[in-house]
């Protein structure tokens, strides 16, 4: 989860760099290449968000159907 956030923060600044109506970023090719970058850590950090849900749901699923587990319910 640490890492989505990280890419989502970075995502988020480059996106703030490549819009068009700023003035940092340079010609508007250079703009797009940072657009598309910024899209590239969104869609890591959306990875990296399920992985970790889904990790912790099956660790919770699996001890609510272990009947060993003797902690409450």
């Amino acid at each position: 989860m640490i890492s989505a956030v990280c890419l989502g923060f970075f995502g988020a600044t480059l996106a703030l760099v490549g819009m068009k109506c700023t003035k940092i970023g340079g010609s508007e090719t250079t703009k797009a290449r940072i657009t598309c970058l910024c899209g590239l850590h969104f869609i890591l950090s959306g990875i990296c968000s399920m992985t970790a849900c889904s990790l912790y749901a099956h660790r919770i699923t699996s001890e609510f159907f272990d009947p060993l587990f003797v902690k409450q319910k």
